[in-house]
C-alpha cells in the first residue's frame, strides 16, 4: 500500500470518526455542529489529562498491591520455616 492510499485511508478514518463523535455529542447536548467542532481541541485535551491522571493512580495502586502481596508472601513462606532465600 502506496503513501498516498494511506493517507487516503487515515483522512477517511478520520473523517468517519469525526462525524460520528459530531452526532454523538449532538444527540447528547443538543449543541450545534459548529459548537461541537470548536469545543473538541479543549475537550480532547481534558480527556488526555485525565486519562493521564488515571494511567499514574492505577500505576501507583497496582505497586501498592503488589507491594502488600509481596510482603504476604514473604510472611507465610517465614511461618513455613522455608528458608529467607527460598
Amino acid at each position: 500500500m502506496g503513501l498516498s492510499t494511506r493517507l487516503v485511508v487515515g483522512g477517511a478514518v478520520a473523517g468517519t470518526a469525526l462525524v460520528y463523535y459530531v452526532r454523538r455529542q449532538r444527540a447528547c447536548t443538543g449543541d450545534g455542529y459548529l459548537r461541537i467542532v470548536r469545543s473538541l481541541p479543549g475537550n480532547a485535551l481534558r480527556w488526555a489529562d485525565q486519562t493521564k491522571s488515571r494511567a499514574a493512580l492505577a500505576l501507583t495502586e497496582g505497586k501498592s498491591a503488589a507491594r502488600e502481596r509481596d510482603a504476604e508472601f514473604t510472611q507465610r513462606l517465614l511461618a513455613s520455616g522455608a528458608p529467607p532465600g527460598a
